[in-house]
């Protein structure tokens, strides 16, 4: 729980005060009694009567997995709240309640009644109350609440979605511990995940609900929740292809016959040029691949002097009296660009070829302006770049066809019922990545103009 405001900052009741002239005290009061509380219940749990039990529940929460703070801190209240002890078949909280209820303040106890039935479920982040607390829904009853937590509120992003234990405090509702996350993009594979998870569970119990489904297995989300997050996205081109750094490296034998029959290929288009090298983009009709869940779409395109998207380029090529380089980003993009290449004969020689994975580093590339080696942009000029790129790709995104929507474009899948649904639901995606690229200090787009487009 994080509810701690500074003095002088506004208090989170919302009365406009400051936060010392207001709840400071009442909260000051609240906050020892959770604390005492918990300290408690901590040094209960870690009586040597429960040494054995904690090395279990350690081995089904993290099964294997080297643990982080947070991972700790999770397993800890899981430990608590949730893990059944060996012997009594009970819950270190109940026993806890059982054996020390009479002897706790009295503010402490009604405290811990509202932490007897708590369980690890999986939220929504649907909005965010900056500086103050998260409203949250339920993935699978959709129920929706308000969690008093400053540290979340500053932290999570709208359309988060992981695992949080929520408990009642003193007739509000707090994050106890840490929470486990997912990007937005989990979503579909996280709710299909719990469904499944829960008909096995009540095949065992036909009466069972879904809070004592938690109770029982909510950690297992926490480790489909590490499983995804191991899984990087894949990047492919806008064909569908994966994307990896392809370099061809060829010998220029006849500087002028090779030039002159660059000049004469109808998919080449002269970029730039000087009496040292000329630097040409290959460029091919653009035809898409439908984006599937999991993917990320690397774009590069030219547009007519219309502005409307007509080819896609597919490698850069420069030349000087020495060296021909093709770079590429897929393989088939290289293979495409060599083809194109043998109409220049014996005028060039092949020398060698490269390929590197995404993961290999930032790619180099060797397009120069004057030289080589000299084709770092400015950084101002770079973010331009990359934010032209965005509004270009999202001005595109409205009319390409997306598997989430069943094929159907964006544009065509607003004017449907079905369409509008599944729509709202991958906007969502999208708004939760371009805030997290604004967090991280990236160029980001306003979600909103899609919505506006589309009228959602």
């Amino acid at each position: 729980m994080n509810l701690k405001a500074g003095r002088n900052e506004p208090c989170p009741c919302g009365s406009g005060k400051k936060y010392k002239k207001c709840c400071m005290q009442i909260q000051e009061i609240k906050t020892k009694a959770e604390h005492s509380l918990r300290e408690k219940i901590l040094e209960f749990s870690r009586e040597p009567l429960f040494n054995a039990d904690f090395e279990e529940a350690k081995k089904i929460f993290l099964e294997g997995r080297e643990p982080d703070e947070g991972d700790m801190i999770m397993l800890t209240e899981w430990f608590i709240h949730d893990y059944r002890l060996k012997d009594s078949g009970k819950r270190i909280i109940d026993l806890f309640y059982l054996e020390k209820n009479t002897y706790i303040a009295p503010l402490e106890k009604e405290i811990l009644e509202g932490w007897q039935d708590t369980a690890l479920r999986v939220y929504e982040v649907t909005g965010i109350e900056r500086g103050i607390g998260i409203y949250i829904r339920d993935f699978f009853e959709n129920n929706e609440i308000f969690v008093n937590d400053i540290r979340s509120s500053r932290g999570m992003i709208k359309w988060d979605i992981g695992a949080m234990r929520i408990i009642k405090t003193l007739g509000k509702f707090y994050l106890s511990g840490a929470a486990c996350l997912l990007p937005a993009t989990g979503k579909n594979e996280m709710i299909r995940f719990g469904r499944e998870s829960f008909l096995r569970f009540k095949m065992e119990k036909p009466e069972a609900t879904w809070q004592q489904f938690f109770k029982e297995y909510g950690h297992t989300f926490i480790k489909f929740a590490h499983i995804k997050a191991a899984q990087p996205p894949k990047i492919i081109t806008p064909e569908g292809d994966p994307v990896l750094f392809a370099k061809a490296i060829y010998k220029v034998r006849d500087y002028n016959k090779a030039v002159s029959a660059l000049y004469d290929i109808p998919s080449l288009r002269i970029l730039e040029s000087d009496q040292d090298e000329i630097h040409f983009g290959l460029v091919a009709e653009i035809r898409d691949h439908n984006i599937s869940a999991g993917e990320i779409m690397f774009e590069t395109s030219l547009v007519s002097d219309i502005g409307d998207p007509q080819y896609r380029s597919m490698g850069d090529l420069t030349i000087n009296n020495k060296q021909l380089i093709l770079d590429c980003l897929s393989e088939k993009r290289l293979e495409l660009g060599k083809d194109v290449l043998k109409t220049l004969g014996d005028s060039i020689e092949f020398q060698s070829e490269s390929k590197k994975p995404l993961d290999t580093g930032g790619r180099k590339n060797k397009i120069a302006k004057n030289k080589t080696q000299q084709n770092e942009l400015d950084e101002p000029v770079r973010e331009a770049l990359r934010k032209k790129l965005l509004e270009d790709h999202y001005r595109k995104w409205v009319d390409m066809p997306i598997s989430s929507l069943g094929g159907m474009t964006p544009r065509d899948a607003s004017k449907t019922q079905e369409g509008k649904a599944k729509l709202k639901e991958l906007l969502k995606v999208l708004e939760n990545a371009e805030e997290r690229r604004k967090r991280s200090g990236e160029p980001s787009y306003d979600v909103s103009k899609l919505r506006k487009v589309l009228g959602i």
